[in-house]
């Protein structure tokens, strides 16, 4: 299997990036049938909102018209620094591949369209959190380890 079809996500893609995500989510034991319903429609009204607006931007790989795996870029400006004068920065998340399209370089591809569509937007950082099975891959572009964050959920 080394067909597929990497393209940018538009509006039309909502629904598919929404129940991709939701699978991601199932998968990582943040999505149970208690909070299934509304967790989907988040995340539908927010590919909405975002993609619209510029504030979130996805590329999908497609397998014989089927949508196969997915990323997505979150966008932030921040005040210029040292590393990054532009202050634009990109958060990849939602890279995940459906598990019977695993291991054949999609994953890959999707990443290496975030990094480069962040190069045209000037983009000065690009970041991520990854799980262990997505870790080499990242290693592999160049991403590198950074201390870890702590957060506050409100």
């Amino acid at each position: 299997m080394n067909e597929w079809l990497i393209r940018k996500a538009g509006l039309n893609d909502v629904n598919a990036l929404t129940e991709l995500r939701i699978e991601l989510l199932t998968a990582g034991g943040d999505v149970n049938s208690q909070n299934h319903s509304k967790v989907f429609q988040a995340n539908q009204h927010y590919f909405k909102k975002k993609l619209a607006d510029g504030g979130f931007s996805a590329w999908i790989a497609e397998v014989q018209g089927k949508m196969a795996a997915m990323s997505g870029l979150v966008f932030f400006e921040r005040p210029p620094q040292g590393e990054n004068i532009s202050g634009l920065e990109a958060y990849i998340m939602n890279m995940y591949t459906l598990p019977e399209y695993r291991r054949h370089g999609i994953a890959r591809s999707l990443l290496e369209k975030c990094i480069s569509d962040c190069r045209m937007l000037g983009v000065g950082r690009i970041w991520l959190h990854s799980i262990q099975g997505g870790y080499q891959l990242y290693k592999k572009l160049g991403f590198k380890d950074k201390d870890s964050e702590m957060e506050l959920f409100l």
